[in-house]
């Protein structure tokens, strides 16, 4: 979670270092997003085959090795380079981040289970606020490459933590079939480059054109060879539930209006309004800040209406308000019009995915919340990485050539941006206004 706004704050003191194109400042953010949805898949193969302790073990020491790579970045062929390492640190915490949940409550009797489940997922959404101000206190002491490294102790100290939590590692055994789970994720890969690549080389450009048939022809092989499987990597029939497909959906949405307004807010701070790393850090606050404030008064909406419809719908409008009014007054050099624009949009983008995820689990057979949990989790993330794709692109297209090559990003760049975002959260409220049921089943609500 923290590694998820950490790196916003360092995008520009790394591309003015690197000398990095916009095209590639944005890459390092998209790679990393993409990387950790295509893969999710991989590790529920590897929790069935080694066993849970043993998969989060491997994406940890990925993950590591990932970082390492980071910092190391050399001046010559830094875009490769760190786009290379980006995709491993993603493929880590793709390993990572789904088992997480099952450890906590594989390790906990279920009196203890709820508590524990709070505690992680309040430390979660800690991180994720402290990510920006943590990266900035570290870009601006120590250099940008110290955000990378400040990860490979954390992990060397996870990895000794997990050798003593007592937990066993019980692998269901069987074939380690990869191929389906790396054929969607290279499907996917090549899809979401295609889309970014109509701002870096037009939409009727070929490499375009070919990358979008080659996702999409790569996706659409991929989907049916699962659908023919009796034992999917990754079960979409699941979306042949109604209420689950909504609720998936419009998570995938809020996702990628979220990584929108975080990313491309952070860069128009640091680089349009000309501020420090600390400063840039500080003035984001009132949007991460109000995103942890919403997603914990959700589960209090939730179980007071006993509907997820006023979290949801409630969530959903209140974003789309404050992101139409942060996207107007971007233009202001006064920051301070832009804070109620951006608590309103923080407050409303933090309340509708815990609602939504106690929708999605409580619509699905017991037997089939695993394979739910996985394919929820991908789509998540790949939210994340199409909206960072769609938006990437617009921004490129609307920002001059000259300052797309000297990593800069202009104000009606970002503003164009923004557009992608507020058009995805009125959609996003449509579609819950008109698809949401009016209540929901008994459930736990998670994070």
């Amino acid at each position: 979670m923290l590694d998820q706004t950490v790196v916003a704050i360092g995008l520009d003191p790394m591309a003015q270092d690197l000398h990095l194109t916009t095209f590639l400042m944005h890459s390092v953010v998209l790679v990393y997003v993409l990387s950790l949805a295509s893969l999710t898949p991989v590790g529920g193969v590897l929790v069935r085959r080694i066993g849970i302790l043993r998969t989060f073990q491997i994406g940890v020491a990925v993950f590591a090795v990932g970082s390492a790579s980071c910092a190391l970045a050399p001046d010559i062929v830094a875009g490769p380079f760190l786009l290379t390492a980006r995709f491993v640190q993603g493929a880590g915490a793709a390993l990572m981040l789904p088992v997480a949940t099952t450890m906590i409550t594989d390790l906990y009797e279920e009196r203890e289970r709820g508590r524990a489940l709070a505690i992680y997922a309040g430390l979660a959404q800690i991180f994720f606020v402290l990510g920006p101000l943590v990266g900035a206190v570290l870009a601006q002491s120590f250099g940008w490459r110290s955000v990378f490294v400040v990860n490979v102790p954390v992990s060397a100290a996870i990895l000794w933590m997990t050798t003593r939590t007592g937990m066993r590692n019980t692998p269901m055994g069987g074939p380690l079939a990869m191929g389906h789970a790396l054929a969607l994720a290279l499907a996917l890969g090549v899809l979401v480059l295609g889309l970014y690549g109509w701002g870096a080389w037009g939409v009727l450009d070929p490499r375009s054109v070919g990358l979008l048939l080659a996702g999409g022809v790569g996706l659409v092989v991929a989907v049916r060879f699962g659908m023919r499987s009796r034992r999917p990597v990754v079960d979409l029939r699941l979306l042949g539930i109604r209420r689950y497909a909504v609720a998936v959906g419009l998570t995938f949405a809020v996702q990628a209006a979220q990584m929108i307004m975080l990313v491309h807010g952070a860069v128009f701070l640091r680089q349009a309004m000309h501020q420090s790393l600390l400063t840039s850090a500080l003035c984001l606050l009132p949007l991460v800040v109000t995103l942890t404030v919403g997603t914990f008064a959700s589960g209090y909406l939730l179980d007071y209406f006993r509907s997820v419809r006023v979290p949801t719908v409630g969530g959903l409008a209140t974003a789309a308000a404050g992101a139409v009014a942060w996207s107007v007054t971007l233009a202001s050099p006064d920051y301070l019009w832009q804070v109620p624009g951006m608590a309103l949009t923080g407050l409303g983008l933090g309340m509708p995915i815990p609602a939504l995820s106690a929708e999605l689990m409580s619509s699905v057979p017991q037997d089939k919340i695993s394979d739910a949990s996985v394919l929820r989790q991908m789509l998540r993330q790949l939210g994340g990485a199409f909206g960072l794709a769609v938006a990437g692109a617009v921004v490129l297209g609307v920002n001059d050539d000259e300052f797309d090559r000297a990593g800069v990003v202009t104000v009606p760049a970002v503003q164009a941006g923004f557009v992608v975002a507020d058009t995805l959260l009125g959609v996003s409220l449509l579609c819950a206004v008109f698809l949401l049921p009016p209540r929901v089943r008994t459930a736990k609500v998670t994070v």
